[in-house]
Parts: structure tokens; sequence; C-alpha cells
């Protein structure tokens, strides 16, 4: 596995992106994610079941903003004979290598670490690889948080699809989360078949969850009521990353015992 780290940030930035990351990652991001693992089992399983289903056809893999890879299944990289990883968390080499980097090694995947915004940076970094597909790993979620702007987000993040025409490329992404209530019993980890079937606000917005058509705002309190949630969650701004009519999967997470996320996984074929 050859290994290369591209750094090209000030001491300060890289300094503050080792603590907290931009506000979605760092130390206190790792520490909390190895001791949820067995809290996240069934989560994870149910991401690698969707990973397992997704065959590109291409052996080059640009991976954008997975952590240390907390919630990828090491099976599914090896299919890829290259992988660059995109993030801007320091700790990311060090860490990802010590997660997968025996099997990547094992099987003789090419592994190169570049410490950037890689969402921000999307344009130049699909020029550099035209051939690799592309896969977002739980962080176009976050855009919301590190800007501050739901109105900005979702000007971005509805502008990827736009940007990745033509490409294969996939997210796992955050789309709601929030508090629950601790006291019911612990919810079913059920996932939902899931699809939007237009591009409207919310309130008349049709989808399409389990085969059944209606409203998202409908399909949302459903959500919610699955998971015992109470109190005011957190919309990620992540409705319009797909094209309306992409099949996708909502998976719940149990982040916290009392803070859960729906997340979402979809793959678009070129």
């Amino acid at each position: 596995m050859n290994t290369k780290v591209s750094v090209h940030l000030p001491w300060a930035s890289w300094i503050r992106d080792l603590v907290h990351a931009g506000g979605t990652g760092g130390i206190h991001w790792h520490v909390h994610a190895l001791r949820s693992l067995n809290r996240w089992l069934t989560t994870r399983e149910h991401i690698a079941q969707f990973l397992a289903g997704i065959k590109p056809m291409q052996s080059h893999l640009l991976l954008i903003g997975p952590s240390a890879g907390w919630m990828l299944p090491t099976p599914w990289l090896t299919r890829f004979k290259q992988i660059d990883v995109y993030d801007i968390d320091p700790l990311v080499p060090l860490l990802f290598g010590l997660r997968h980097g025996k099997v990547l090694r094992k099987h003789g995947n090419a592994l190169r670490f570049h410490r950037q915004d890689a969402v921000a940076g999307l344009p130049k970094i699909l020029r550099e690889h035209p051939a690799a597909c592309i896969w977002f790993d739980n962080v176009l979620g976050q855009v919301k948080v590190r800007l501050g702007d739901e109105e900005i987000a979702q000007r971005q993040l509805a502008h990827l699809k736009h940007l990745l025409q033509g490409r294969a490329w996939g997210s796992l992404h955050d789309v709601y989360s929030g508090p629950v209530d601790t006291a019911e019993a612990m919810p079913a980890m059920q996932t939902h078949a899931f699809c939007r079937l237009d591009e409207a606000d919310e309130d008349t917005a049709q989808v399409e969850m389990d085969g059944q058509q209606q409203l998202l705002s409908t399909a949302a309190q459903s959500l919610l009521t699955q998971v015992n949630a109470q109190g005011v969650w957190l919309d990620h701004a992540t409705a319009s990353v797909f094209q309306p009519h992409t099949q996708t999967t909502l998976i719940p997470w149990a982040f916290k015992p009392n803070y859960w996320h729906w997340l979402e996984a979809g793959w678009v074929k070129p």
C-alpha cells in the first residue's frame, strides 16, 4: 500500500483542525467514535449492507470526509485499486490507516491522503481525477453546521448533483438529528426505502417511503416517531443532494444514547 500525505495549511489551522476539525471532527470526535462502536454496530451493519450492493466499475475511489472511516466496511474499500482520501482532520492518515490499513495493504490497495476541504474544492479535484468514482462519507450533512447558514448550505448541496453529472458517485449523510426519549423502550433499528419525487418545499413535497407515496412532512414525522424523538430536531439541509427519483435508504443512528440521527445513503450511476 502506497501512502502519501499532502499538507498545505498553516500550523494554526493544523492545530485547530486537530482539536475539532471545523466543529465536525478532531480528537473529541475520535474518542466518542471509539467509545460508541458497539452502540453503532447495527447502523454500521446497515451501511455495510447498502455498500455491498454498490459495485462500481471504476477502480479509483475519491473518498470525501471519512474521518478515520469509523462507519466504513473495509471489504468494500478493497474493491478499489486506488483510494484518495480527503479530510481536513490531520489525524485521519494515522487513524484511518490503523482501522483499515492492514487489510488494504494485504490486498495491495494504493492509499493516498490529502488534508483539504474537498467539498469546497470539488471542481478542481474532479478535473484532476476524471475516471474516479466518489463517495461522500457522512460529510454533506455537516456543511450546514460548518457554514452556520442554512440557505447557503442548501444552495451548495443542491449544486453538487449538477457538478457530479456524468460521474458515478454516492453519499451517506445526515438528514435529521435530535434528542430522543430515553424513558421509552429502545426503538427498532429499521431502515426504510426512500425516494423523493420532486424538489418542492417540505410542506408540499411528495416522497415514496417503503412503497407508499406521501408528503415529506408525513414521512418525516413517521421517522421521528420511530425513534421516540422529543424536543427540536435539526434538519441538515440535505433534501436536495440527490436528484428526484433517486432510490435511497434511510438508516437510524444512535449517535448518543439520548441523541439520534437519521442517515440517508444513495448511489448514482453515470
